[in-house]
């Protein structure tokens, strides 16, 4: 079965194939070729538009429902934020500090912090201090800077 639907395949392929030899063309086998052409490109393009389009639809209604998700998540948000919130503690939590840190230090830290959030409009908190961990010993960290120092 396979074998004969290859070789009817092969006899009309050799069939409607213009031999090489063949310099002079009759005007219907190029009005055959031309009007193929302009079919076959033409049928792409309304296939190409068909595409588009559906995938348009499909993304306008994926992005119509997130905004309405969206819209319904502003709502909900407006009524609860319209609830009165709970009273915070006007003094708030004194910060964690690791031994060895002198008081003045925290002191300084926390006064460029409140600077830092008067400037920005938004309420800083300093939660702990630490000392910083060296990552990198001084020497790998000098080949690091040596290395990848700019031409």
């Amino acid at each position: 079965m396979g074998y004969s639907l290859l070789y009817s395949a092969q006899t009309l392929a050799n069939k409607s194939t213009i031999p090489p030899d063949r310099t002079d063309l009759d005007a219907g086998t190029v009005a055959s070729v031309v009007i193929t052409g302009i079919s076959v490109v033409f049928i792409g393009l309304i296939l190409l538009i068909i595409c588009v389009t559906v995938y348009g639809k499909i993304f306008e209604a994926l992005n119509k429902r997130s905004a309405e998700k969206a819209k319904a998540k502003l709502e909900a948000s407006a009524a609860k934020k319209a609830e009165p919130a709970p009273a915070k503690p006007a003094v708030p939590e004194a910060p964690v500090v690791e031994s060895g840190i002198d008081g003045e230090t925290v002191a300084v830290i926390m006064a460029a912090i409140s600077a830092m959030s008067a400037a920005s409009g938004k309420k800083m908190v300093l939660k702990s201090v630490k000392t910083a961990k060296p990552q990198r010993s001084a020497w790998s960290a000098a080949g690091i800077m040596e290395n990848t120092r700019p031409f």
